[in-house]
């Protein structure tokens, strides 16, 4: 576990020690403001939704054993070698690509939402 202090002079420093006060490294007193646990057990689960594969996985392992069964089954059907990759949930562009959406597309359709949104808001 790990405790946060603010000390006048140092600011915020860090401590195992868990007091109300304890003394900073300068000399003066630091005050408690703070503090945490981390359940090492919750780091370890990897367990997700992936739209990718479109199943729940366990972990990277399982995940990139459906991404090759994926690909071998779109290569059988189409009869043509398929490139598969991974998709971080945060790339936008490519989770929109993925799911056959372009990002332009998208934003024109979210900037007529605003306009019908105001022209409805201005009528009122």
């Amino acid at each position: 576990m790990r405790y946060d202090y603010a000390c006048p002079s140092c600011g915020t420093i860090h401590d195992a020690v868990p007091l109300d006060r304890i003394q900073c490294r300068c000399g003066q007193s630091a005050k408690r403001i703070r503090s945490f646990a981390v359940n090492q057990g919750s780091l370890k689960s990897q367990d997700r939704w992936d739209p990718v594969v479109g199943a729940y996985v366990r972990n990277d392992r399982e995940f990139n054993e459906l991404l090759k069964k994926g690909q071998a089954a779109q290569e059988a059907e189409l009869g043509m070698p398929v490139p598969l990759a991974k998709v971080d949930a945060r790339d936008t562009e490519g989770l929109a690509e993925l799911h056959g959406h372009k990002v332009d597309h998208r934003l024109e359709v979210k900037e007529q939402a605003a306009k019908i949104a105001h022209d409805a808001a201005v009528k009122v």
